[in-house]
């Protein structure tokens, strides 16, 4: 598929061995932390719990965020820092999500960092999908391998598993109210890989993913599942082909290496309700495809390509936990 075709009109509309020790990293292993109306309580590498109790009944509100792409010299990451300060203070995310390409840590030009302290500086706790870009696949000055991207995360907490296929940054949160053990929703998270063929999902992910639900129903865990990862499924096609899809399309939908066999695994699973991605900048679209809410986030970055006059911002996503089944409810935001 051709990277990057922009439409002249735009459209509305068997299981590996899993580790589970406990990281070694201060940051995101130890002891909970609170952020506000949450605790965060790592329970293993793979596995986080939020504690979520607000002082009256309301949403949780995620914000994710996509395709900041920080780098240095233009003057686009104080832009987009500018955008972001002011987006948490009118939006109060209790948690943060980016679904990937953080930074360009391949171009093969000198990668710079200040997007981190940007995203430490905004002090809201937050987790990160790798997407493509954020390989340093050119080793060039300043590039860093994907665990130091991991432990330069101050308020971030990003998961992994350690399998005899190698490390891989797929990893869970699951949202309780009270102190009730049982979780009221689950938030799975993916990374995608560089290279053309893997720019999916990958198999051991994929496994672990059947792992966490054989677990679960061993455990009678049947939460509502909220996906992200960075690049969309296949699927985000067939919705949009279908007619149903909300929102504007103006790029051609790079699913890239995906086969389908994500979605499949996710419908299979009957507790996925949503998937949330970036990677095509200029896609806003949403809808709903077999009982699953497909939607792209907002490109957020203005150091990310795109027409200067599409707006950057984030999506705010909302679980209502006093729902029986949550799903997510969301709406761009600027």
């Amino acid at each position: 598929m051709q990277r990057r075709t922009f439409l002249q009109t735009v459209v509305l509309s068997t299981l590996p061995v899993w580790g589970h020790s406990i990281s070694g990293h201060a940051q995101a292993a130890e002891k909970e932390q609170r952020f506000g109306d949450l605790l965060i309580r790592p329970r293993s590498t793979d596995h986080f719990e939020l504690l979520f109790t607000p002082a009256r009944p309301r949403p949780l509100r995620l914000l994710q965020l996509a395709d900041t792409h920080f780098h240095g010299g233009d003057g686009t990451n104080q832009a987009t820092e500018t955008m972001l300060r002011g987006l948490v203070e009118r939006e109060q995310p209790d948690f943060i999500i980016h679904t990937g390409d953080f930074v360009n840590n391949d171009s093969g030009k000198r990668v710079d960092w200040t997007g981190m302290d940007i995203l430490n500086g905004l002090r809201r706790p937050w987790a990160l999908c790798f997407g493509n870009h954020d390989y340093p696949v050119n080793h060039t000055e300043g590039s860093l391998p994907l665990d130091q991207i991991r432990q330069k995360m101050e308020q971030g907490f990003q998961g992994y598993v350690d399998a005899p296929t190698g490390r891989h940054y797929c990893y869970r949160y699951d949202i309780l109210d009270k102190d009730n053990p049982i979780p009221r929703a689950s938030l799975f998270f993916f990374q995608v890989g560089y290279a053309e063929g893997d720019r999916r999902i990958s198999d051991p992910q994929l496994n672990w993913f059947r792992s966490q639900i054989k677990q679960d129903a061993e455990r009678q865990v049947d939460s509502p599942i909220t996906v992200f990862v960075h690049i969309p499924l296949r699927e985000y096609r067939d919705l949009f082909n279908s007619g149903q899809a909300i929102g504007k399309k103006a790029e051609e939908v790079c699913f890239d290496s995906d086969s389908g066999q994500s979605f499949k695994e996710f419908s299979t699973s009957h507790r996925v309700v949503g998937v949330f991605c970036g990677h095509d900048h200029v896609n806003n679209y949403h809808g709903d495809w077999q009982g699953v809410e497909l939607a792209y986030g907002r490109v957020s970055g203005w150091g990310a390509y795109g027409p200067p006059n599409w707006q950057r911002g984030g999506r705010l996503i909302m679980l209502d936990l006093q729902s029986p089944k949550p799903r997510p409810e969301h709406r761009e935001v600027f």
